[in-house]
């Protein structure tokens, strides 16, 4: 027999019997819709909270001091090592090392405290910062002004706060030119940035914290912000190796700073939900293992069915490997089948879910995203899982003995 009577028979046997061959199909488009939907909401996911993260996990390098204990130890330290003190000139002589940053490196300090506004307050981050650093971390007013020369020069007590900012404190709106307050110094909102940070951030110029909180010129952190498709790694080991030239230090674990990157912040989170994508994968696998082995099951009662359609095609010269053949062949189309109808129907219900948007949290919308990678792997392995479930009912009709077909007649 050739293969194209092979699929001949498979499919008159599949037109004959529609309700076992529906029954059959039925176990792969659950298993294989198992499979894609759930790593589509798994993707959906990691997408969706990459994009809240975004602003959080910017590709930038944060140089801040860092002292105390360490167990490396020469003769020198002697297991301590003391943190350096950061300044404005430091962050100067990183853009003079390194041209091609010029304009991405900035500085500021950092406090933590509440701020308010009549009855209403909150927990903030306030940096300090200099004239250009809103312009240098790419931050976009959605009102008001940035800030000036004078500002820095006179010392002002002025503000531009964050879009959580304005929601806590001004729920009606209307912040500019309002008086918010931390640590019993008010302080004119003269903007507001249209950021996504989950952060409730206050900027303020960094010569009113030296000269009105500080009392020096300290500053907590050095900023590099890179662009998006930079080599983090690459530059944060050049800025290292700089740092360590500059203070005479052989090994990072004796130096009095540290590098952060937010971009690790990010490769972390990538890790964490492409965990939890793998494991919503693998219930859909189970599914699908599920769905073979109902068809594996259906199958063999094909087999005890067709006993004596078997016996006739072995009657009239048909060999063994010509009733595995076909049983394989079979089995191959009814999950082929299986396989694109569940794909239709997964495109078609992600679509719809997708088309109802669906919010949760703050800002958020539901969305699953059907790959085509995943689609693909998920199609492919419908063969696999087709071949597996037809291997041993198609041995099983081969090996039929005279007798059996005696018996079921």
């Amino acid at each position: 027999m050739t293969l194209l009577n092979y699929f001949k028979e498979a499919r008159e046997s599949i037109i004959a019997n529609k309700l076992r061959s529906f029954l059959s199909m039925l176990g792969i488009i659950i298993g294989v819709s198992s499979v894609i939907l759930l790593m589509a909401v798994g993707e959906g996911a990691q997408q969706g909270i990459m994009d809240q993260m975004a602003s959080l996990i910017n590709n930038n390098i944060t140089i801040q001091p860092r002292g105390g204990f360490t167990t490396r130890t020469d003769e020198e330290t002697h297991g301590y090592v003391k943190a350096i003190t950061l300044t404005p000139e430091l962050a100067d002589e990183i853009e003079e090392a390194f041209p091609d940053l010029s304009g991405a490196v900035t500085y500021g300090a950092t406090t933590l405290g509440q701020v308010s506004y009549g009855n209403n307050s909150s927990m903030s981050s306030f940096a300090w910062v200099p004239l250009d650093y809103l312009q240098k971390m790419a931050l976009t007013l959605e009102e008001g002004d940035s800030f000036n020369q004078s500002d820095f020069d006179n010392v002002e007590m002025v503000a531009i706060v964050n879009k959580n900012v304005v929601d806590s404190l001004f729920p009606a709106g209307n912040a500019l030119s309002q008086k918010i307050t931390y640590n019993n110094r008010d302080y004119t909102i003269i903007g507001t940035l249209s950021d996504a940070s989950i952060l409730w951030m206050v900027y303020i110029p960094i010569t009113t914290y030296w000269q009105k909180v500080a009392g020096n010129r300290d500053i907590s952190a050095i900023t590099v912000r890179l662009s998006a498709e930079a080599n983090n790694a690459e530059r944060t080991a050049r800025v290292q190796y700089f740092l360590l030239r500059k203070y005479n230090v052989k090994h990072l674990d004796l130096a009095g700073f540290s590098l952060n990157s937010t971009a690790a912040v990010g490769d972390v989170i990538d890790s964490a939900m492409a965990i939890f994508s793998i494991l919503l994968g693998a219930i859909g696998w189970i599914s699908l293992l599920v769905g073979g082995i109902w068809v594996m099951n259906i199958m063999l009662v094909s087999v005890t069915e067709r006993t004596r359609e078997i016996w006739i095609k072995k009657a009239i010269g048909a060999l063994n490997k010509d009733i595995i053949q076909q049983f394989l062949i079979e089995s191959v189309l009814v999950t082929f089948f299986g396989g694109l109808i569940a794909i239709i129907f997964s495109l078609l219900l992600s679509w719809g879910i997708n088309s109802l948007q669906i919010s949760y949290g703050d800002n958020m919308t539901f969305q699953v995203a059907v790959t085509a990678q995943v689609a693909i792997i998920a199609f492919t392995l419908t063969f696999v899982v087709g071949i597996l479930s037809g291997i041993l009912p198609a041995r099983k009709a081969a090996n039929l003995k005279p007798i059996e077909a005696l018996r079921f007649e």
